[in-house]
């Protein structure tokens, strides 16, 4: 059975939209894990910064007066609840995207898939 060009080009660019549409999918799927369980996704770095005061204010200037340690653990927590939300935020933003990859991948592969149908039923009447 021989296939014209038009229909391998069409089934060329139904498997490029399928491998795009299975990255994205993977992406996506760790933008749920970072939507649902922030603390798994942030980055080491943050997580180590708001695990204790010493930690936390490491990197602060040494000659300024030092806040009290309950000062210190309330805006240690804070950031900590904070870093969290930008993390969900970053996912929520981040599967968005993906979001509209994938439709714009299912909307390509449909009609190159149509193409490709089409074409087969012409190649083979003809």
């Amino acid at each position: 059975m021989k296939k014209s060009l038009l229909e391998v080009y069409a089934l060329a660019v139904c498997f490029v939209t399928l491998v795009c549409f299975t990255v994205a999918l993977g992406i996506g799927l760790y933008d749920v894990i970072q939507m649902v369980n922030p603390e798994f996704t942030i980055t080491g770095y943050e997580f180590k910064q708001y695990q204790s005061n010493e930690t936390f204010t490491r990197d602060w200037p040494k000659e300024k007066t030092m806040p009290s340690d309950e000062e210190i653990t309330k805006r240690r927590l804070e950031g900590y609840r904070i870093a969290l939300q930008v993390e969900q935020r970053d996912g929520v933003q981040s599967l968005t995207k993906v979001g509209l990859v994938m439709l714009i991948d299912i909307i390509v592969f449909l009609v190159h898939w149509r193409i490709a149908k089409r074409e087969r039923l012409v190649t083979a009447s003809g």
